[in-house]
């Protein structure tokens, strides 16, 4: 402004071109940089977010410039938790945030797809995401903060481990087959046209007043196939003062690799543990069932899962031995086999239940004898297994 007036007294034509030229650039300053992040809106999406440990989701930021005054420069960057990272990070280079930029026009919209890495198993969030901006000139710049958390689950890495499966003891259906040897009343499965030896109390009598022909109610075949597995994370009996994470690590992934084949393989399964959940600081627990949402929950369960445990596992597994089905195969997974679980392993074998101890160091003679002479069958991962399946 003092330029100006010194100008208007003068009266010089060349400072008055000066002025004048000073006036429009610092109009062209101001109002582009009040309006450079002004109506502009951004969004980031991530997919998969389920994914396995290692594997490259992909971020994709999608930002609009909804009016008409182009960009000159724009700059996003993504923020990233620990644990979550650039796929090929160069040497020296920041891994908490990626950074990209580019011009933009009036009215644009700009996708950019940026991969991740996720190295390890975990739960973990993606975002905020900071765009910055500035005037057509570069004198000033303004930035803003887009507050997002995208959660993506790394499952544990599937490991070599072949399927451990036991003849459950319940007399109930657990799974469907095409022919079983006795129909489970308990557990209805739709209903068929009468035909003739059908038994009359199996009459579906509402279904045959509506449908105003005969129904008799179908049900599930007799074929039990459910697995409850037991996952122990506590490496030393001191479970409270000591973790080994790498034994934890181990037991996690051959745990998710028994839940998926024994998913595949059509049974149902369910989880209970002893370690702690580290998003919500609790013991976590998946109910026996069927399909992708019972596999989906117990797989999220050992992904979200700390090394440390919150009790002896044969204290939780024996409390839990009041909501367990009926005669279910149980299937322990632990790093160690000591006294303690042995003695609950036979205690839940009493309660009419089968059960598979899966050990991943070796199991001394004398209680592998012990569980042998009550029932319990026992088996020991090989060093095969304890490798990443290819």
């Amino acid at each position: 402004m003092l330029f100006v007036a010194v100008a208007a007294i003068s009266r010089a034509p060349a400072l008055i071109v000066l002025a004048f030229g000073a006036v429009i650039t610092w109009l062209v300053v101001e109002i582009t940089g009040r309006l450079a992040l002004a109506a502009v809106d951004a969004r980031v999406t991530l997919t998969p977010d389920r994914i396995v440990a290692g594997e490259l989701p992909v971020a994709t930021v999608e930002i609009v410039n909804r009016k008409p005054v182009p960009l000159p420069w724009l700059e996003a960057r993504l923020f990233l938790c620990e644990g979550v990272e650039p796929p090929n990070p160069a040497p020296g280079t920041p891994r908490g945030w990626i950074d990209c930029g580019f011009p933009m026009r009036g009215r644009e919209r700009i996708v950019v797809r940026l991969p991740v890495r996720v190295p390890a198993r975990g739960a973990y969030a993606i975002g905020p995401l900071r765009l910055r901006a500035g005037d057509w000139l570069g004198f000033t710049q303004t930035e803003r903060t887009v507050a997002l958390a995208h959660e993506v689950i790394a499952y544990p890495v599937p490991l070599a481990v072949r399927d451990r499966a036991l003849a459950s003891l319940r007399p109930l259906a657990e799974t469907a087959t095409r022919r079983g040897l006795v129909p489970d009343p308990l557990r209805f499965r739709g209903i068929r046209p009468h035909r003739r030896g059908d038994a009359r109390k199996e009459i579906h009598w509402k279904a045959s007043a509506r449908l105003r022909e005969l129904q008799t109610k179908l049900y599930e075949p007799a074929t039990s196939l459910d697995s409850i597995f037991l996952v122990n994370v506590a490496s030393y009996e001191q479970y409270w003062i000591q973790a080994d994470p790498e034994a934890a690590e181990l037991v996690v992934s051959a745990a998710a690799e028994l839940i998926r084949l024994a998913a595949a393989a059509g049974r149902q399964v369910g989880l209970v543990t002893n370690g702690i959940d580290n998003l919500t600081h609790e013991r976590p627990r998946s109910a026996l069932g069927r399909g992708p949402r019972s596999l989906t929950r117990s797989l999220e369960i050992l992904a979200r899962l700390g090394p440390y445990a919150v009790g002896a596992p044969e204290t939780v597994f024996l409390r839990e031995r009041g909501r367990l089905p009926w005669g279910a195969t149980l299937v322990i997974v632990t790093p160690r086999l000591g006294q303690g679980l042995a003695n609950a392993a036979v205690a839940l074998r009493r309660a009419h239940h089968r059960v598979l101890i899966v050990c991943v160091g070796d199991i001394p003679a004398v209680l592998g004898a012990h569980l042998v002479a009550h029932g319990v069958s026992h088996d020991v991962l090989s060093h095969s297994e304890r490798s990443a399946a290819v």
